[in-house]
């Protein structure tokens, strides 16, 4: 089925779905007083048409006991009738129509007798209407005689409009008068009935259309603060997945669904503002630790050097020896303290990065979160886009049950018209019959008509129940997109987890090396101490001083090499965190 509109917003959603809600409660309600007004209105004129032949019986037999008095004539009194019912006949054989009996604008009382010689009438006195049709063929004055005949009734034929070639329909309530055997007729056209009923119509639509415009009103003030606080949210979102988190704190004062999940992003935002910023102290705290370390490392070196120079003049003469022992002492106590002091740096470095790690770990469950409430929001929006579907689907059956009425409708209307045909040809006998067949064949005419008002109204039903279930689909997919954009910050927190236990790994091998260092440095200056307090060794004591000295050199490097490599390291974790903004 062709899409008729698409909706990409909410906004929209609502306004156009409480639009239809309010229009169809109300259209429906002004056709419905419009149809009763309108058959009230003809039902009471129907009865002005009863009453006024009744009374002009009333009149009859008055004027009837007069004539049995012997106080009037037959002629005297039936022309009185006549001028009561009408009025005085003028030159040209017509009679006025007297507005004082209310019978709408072109209402009239006629009498015929039982042969359908017109006795008294506006504008055909004397005439025999017997075999006059209507457009549609239907001998209206038989009906009518027959009709007065059976006690009274009502009987309607198709007639233009005075002045006019329009046809519209009359109707004729007909009895037949007990004294002198006339048949007396009330006639009008049911619109003048109706006219009323119009003005009621018109009333209607302009309260229809003021209240329309004010529930248009309404609810776009409604669906805006509905709408107001999501765009929030989503812009909100989008800066987060930008790496933007300077914004302040949004305040939503609602206390429904939306003020939830404002408030929850807000905590969001405000951990993963305080995550990162430790973040990015602790890496500059350890860049600054590696640079330290690295200085430390290289002050060593330079203290390796003077002892191995140190250890040549010891070798060159043994003169000096005391000399240089005592100077190699005071190098190796700096040395010490020197270790001592990096040891500390590298267990301040490993405190911080377990720190770092805890941290990282806290934002991977936070994210694990909102990947969770996003997978449930998914399967809301997927469960209302299977119930559209469902009221779509219970739509279609009900088109189809229409389809079935309107094919009886049509045989029905198809029964009436051969019901017709076959009282045309009984005559005389099948007039009653061909009656109950035009009523008959009008009744499916109305179901037919209504049946198409039906399939319109199922028909625009299920072109609104396509645009929704589009537009739920639509969320549908924003949901997913947003689903797999938090997956994908989830990954990258991963990946700076790993990175910090790579830190973390690295901070303790360097402790750990340092700590050995520590012990050598302890070792040679036990040895050099060895060298001052027995000068007949110091040839041994130079030899085994030169070798502790290569040995801390090495130590130097690797701790130099561990030093660069936590400076880079500290470099990409600074790098990672500056794609956030603070």
């Amino acid at each position: 089925m062709k899409k008729f509109v698409q909706f990409r917003s909410i906004k929209a959603k609502l306004i156009a779905f409480s639009l239809l809600l309010l229009m169809i409660p109300l259209i429906t309600l002004g056709y419905l007083s419009y149809q009763q007004s309108k058959s009230n209105l003809e039902s009471v004129g129907k009865e002005n048409l009863r009453n006024s032949v009744e009374m002009t019986i009333a009149m009859i037999e008055q004027f009837n006991q007069e004539v049995e008095a012997g106080n009037l004539s037959l002629a005297e009194a039936q022309e009185k009738v006549k001028i009561a019912i009408l009025g005085e006949m003028d030159s040209e054989g017509k009679r006025p129509i007297n507005k004082n009996i209310k019978l709408g604008d072109s209402g009239y009382i006629f009498v015929v007798d039982q042969k359908g010689n017109s006795i008294a009438h506006p504008n055909i006195e004397g005439n025999n209407v017997w075999d006059e049709q209507d457009d549609n063929g239907v001998k209206y004055m038989q009906e009518i005689i027959g009709k007065g005949n059976e006690g009274g009734g009502f009987a309607s034929y198709s007639w233009p409009l005075p002045n006019s070639d329009q046809l519209e329909e009359k109707g004729v309530y007909a009895e037949t008068d007990p004294y002198w055997g006339w048949v007396i007729g009330a006639s009008t056209y049911l619109a003048d009935f109706n006219k009323p009923a119009e003005s009621i119509l018109k009333l209607t639509v302009i309260v229809i259309g003021v209240a329309i415009i004010i529930g248009i009103f309404v609810i776009w003030q409604y669906a805006s603060s509905m709408a107001k606080p999501i765009n929030r949210v989503v812009q909100a979102m989008e800066r987060f997945a930008e790496g933007d988190l300077t914004q302040e704190s949004m305040s939503i004062r609602s206390k429904d669904e939306i003020g939830k999940l404002a408030n929850a992003m807000n905590q969001m935002h405000a951990k993963l503002k305080d995550m990162i910023h430790n973040i990015a102290q602790a890496s500059d705290l350890i860049n600054t630790s590696s640079k330290e370390l690295s200085q430390s490392a290289n002050e060593v070196n330079m203290g390796a050097e003077q002892v191995a120079i140190t250890m040549n003049e010891l070798a060159s003469g043994a003169e000096g020896q005391a000399h240089h022992s005592n100077e190699l002492t005071s190098l190796m106590e700096r040395f010490t303290a020197d270790l001592r002091e990096t040891n500390q740096h590298g267990e301040h470095i490993h405190q911080s990065s377990v720190e770092v790690l805890g941290l990282t770990n806290e934002g991977s469950q936070l994210m694990t979160s909102s990947n969770s409430q996003m997978s449930k929001i998914d399967g809301i929006v997927q469960n209302a886009v299977e119930k559209v579907k469902n009221l779509d689907a219970q739509a279609q059956e009900i088109s189809k049950l229409v389809v079935v009425i309107k094919d009886i409708a049509d045989q029905t209307n198809l029964l009436a018209l051969n019901a017709a045909i076959e009282a045309a040809r009984a005559g005389e006998h099948g007039k009653g019959f061909a009656v109950v067949a035009d009523e008959v064949r009008k009744l499916a005419e109305q179901v037919a008509f209504s049946v198409n008002d039906i399939t319109s109204i199922v028909t625009n039903i299920q072109q609104d129940f396509d645009v929704v279930t589009s537009s739920l689909e639509d969320g549908y997919q924003e949901v997913k997109e947003g689903t797999n954009q938090i997956k994908a910050t989830s990954e990258t927190f991963t990946t700076i987890s790993n990175s910090i236990n790579d830190v973390v790994d690295s901070v303790q091998l360097i402790s750990s090396n340092l700590s050995k260092v520590t012990e050598d440095g302890q070792k040679m200056n036990s040895a050099i101490q060895e060298i001052a307090a027995v000068a007949e060794e110091s040839a041994a004591g130079v030899e085994q001083t030169t070798a502790t000295t290569e040995q801390t050199s090495s130590s130097m490097d690797v701790m130099a090499g561990k030093s660069a490599q936590l400076s880079t390291l500290a470099l990409e974790l600074k790098t990672l965190i500056a794609q956030f903004k603070l």
